[in-house]
């Protein structure tokens, strides 16, 4: 049925990996922020170990959201990638999936960065 194409099938899960890989670091950023400055006592302690923790998860996750978006976009271009996908064929299908993908990706990647902007940018628990 695919013969020999080259690359990877895509479904429901590949298109949905970048938003719960900004969901998960979303959730890890506000959780592990909230931790440290949980009693609230002291409302200018530092809080350096969460924001480099927070940069290592911020740029793990920027790396999937890179590498993923950029397998789904080569793939689409390779398939001759030009829209409308609107036959209801396996190919098309493959073809909305990918672009689906690649597009998610990218606003995936943005999200990831404004979600670790107020980590990167305020230094203590105000």
């Amino acid at each position: 049925m695919f013969g020999l194409r080259r690359g990877t099938r895509d479904s429901l899960v590949t298109m949905i990996a970048t938003p719960t890989v900004w969901a998960l670091h979303f959730l890890f950023c506000y959780v592990a922020t909230a931790v440290a400055c949980a009693p609230n006592a002291d409302i200018f302690k530092a809080i350096g170990g969460v924001r480099a923790a927070i940069g290592v998860a911020t740029v793990l996750s920027l790396l999937f959201c890179w590498f993923a978006g950029f397998r789904a976009w080569r793939e689409w271009r390779q398939a001759g990638g030009k829209p409308p996908h609107d036959q209801p064929t396996d190919e098309d299908r493959e073809r909305q999936m990918e672009l689906a993908s690649a597009l998610l990706s990218g606003l995936s990647f943005l999200a990831i960065i404004f979600t670790a902007l107020p980590a990167l940018l305020v230094v203590d628990c105000r």
